[in-house]
């Protein structure tokens, strides 16, 4: 099953939001790279608490979003200054209420990496585009040059104490990155065209290792959902005396250069 974030509700947009502007950025680049217009219609799987959406709704687009969690779709309205409510549907991507050839754009962002059935998402998007739509399938990416942040290195040496734990934690599950070439290799064998474009770069909020470690042990990584509550705490001890012991600067605060890259699939 997809991963449904009820449980991040109340802290969802303040560990996973954006400085101001990005998401205008974003929706300004996402036209750009579609030929989306006024008379386009959006659909967004996994619209979440709208930090996507958010741009797109306030600038009167015709926009629709589905996501599993209800509690996430709550937060969207406080977004909204104004703009007409948003029309939203709790769904699966596997299974959506809409009809054949309803939407010009279908996007999900930062989505397909929590999606075990991501081909049965594919095949329901391709069976709801609009001939010449365009399904847009975007994470956001550091550079290729760039250095790991520091707090990434927490990021590692989690992973390593979980596995020492006899536990795996590579934040993949069964969904599937833009990285991994079996996507493009499905979505050509459906006869897709598939380009992959940068539609944005942008600063993400500064972040200290430490304030990395207080959200694993606040478990709100939906990867440590899963974790049994005592291998949880063994490994918040290993990962908090680590981060007194030999991380070197534990409350230094870095910003990181990121990317939204997109996967532009067309049929």
């Amino acid at each position: 099953m997809p991963v449904n974030y009820d449980e991040a509700v109340d802290y969802y947009d303040a560990t996973r939001g954006f400085r101001d502007g990005v998401v205008e950025r974003y929706r300004a680049a996402l036209l750009d790279c579609t030929g989306a217009g006024s008379s386009s219609r959006f659909l967004e799987l996994g619209i979440g608490s709208g930090l996507i959406a958010a741009p797109f709704l306030r600038a009167s687009d015709d926009y629709v979003g589905i996501d599993l969690s209800r509690g996430m779709m709550g937060l969207i309205g406080g977004k909204l200054a104004g703009a007409p409510a948003p029309r939203l549907a709790q769904a699966d991507c596997r299974h959506l209420p809409f009809a054949a050839a309803s939407f010009d754009v279908i996007q999900a962002v930062r989505v397909f990496h929590h999606l075990p059935a991501w081909r049965d998402c594919i095949d329901e998007a391709r069976r709801l585009l609009r001939p010449g739509g365009a399904l847009v399938i975007v994470e956001n990416l550091p550079p290729a040059e760039a250095e790991r942040p520091p707090w990434g290195i927490v990021q590692d040496k989690w992973d390593e104490i979980l596995r020492g734990l006899g536990l795996a934690d590579d934040g993949h599950g069964d969904g599937i990155w833009l990285t991994d070439d079996s996507m493009r290799r499905y979505l050509e064998s459906t006869g897709a065209s598939v380009d992959f474009t940068d539609l944005l770069r942008f600063l993400e909020k500064p972040i200290s290792p430490r304030v990395m470690v207080e959200r694993r042990a606040a478990r709100m990584f939906s990867s440590d959902w899963p974790i049994p509550a005592a291998l949880h705490r063994r490994a918040t001890r290993a990962l908090k005396a680590w981060l007194e012991e030999e991380c070197a600067a534990p409350d230094e605060m870095v910003e990181r250069e990121t990317i939204f890259r997109a996967l532009v699939a067309r049929w």
